[in-house]
């Protein structure tokens, strides 16, 4: 599926991350609005990716190197669309100089980041009353 994956400027393209995320995170997983928005967004570099025109999936990687907010639109899942935001943001933190990157995954996830290279560190834990799981991957 031929995608078109950029950088994203939170103040710039606000509308299109929140839209993609409000559908996917406050919608369909019915996590609360106030857990989703946090003072991280402004400071993290975002990603956009585009199927045609149309803003299809968003994540994000925080100054701490935390990979996260990773939302696919349902119309668009099963593509590999994913698996693709997630190696242009690993690319984009190995060009911050990150020497290794970490998430919370959702648990029922775990198996699409341990395929992209990531091993979980730690137990299951409640986020937003999802069980996650904390994963870190090496870029180097």
């Amino acid at each position: 599926m031929p995608v078109a994956i950029r950088l994203a400027d939170w103040n710039t393209d606000r509308d299109a991350i929140r839209s993609i995320r409000q559908a996917v995170f406050v919608q369909e997983q019915q996590v609360p609005a106030d857990l989703e928005w946090d003072d991280q967004e402004e400071t993290s570099q975002h990603f956009l990716v585009y199927r045609k025109t149309i803003p299809v999936a968003t994540g994000r990687l925080t100054q701490g190197g935390k990979i996260g907010r990773m939302a696919v639109q349902k119309s668009s899942r099963g593509l590999g669309i994913g698996a693709q935001l997630l190696q242009a943001i690993c690319e984009q933190a190995q060009k911050q100089n990150f020497q290794r990157v970490h998430l919370h995954a959702q648990q029922h996830a775990q198996g699409f980041y341990l395929q992209a290279g990531f091993e979980v560190e730690g137990n299951v834990f409640n986020e937003a009353g999802i069980p996650h799981i904390k994963m870190v991957r090496s870029l180097i």
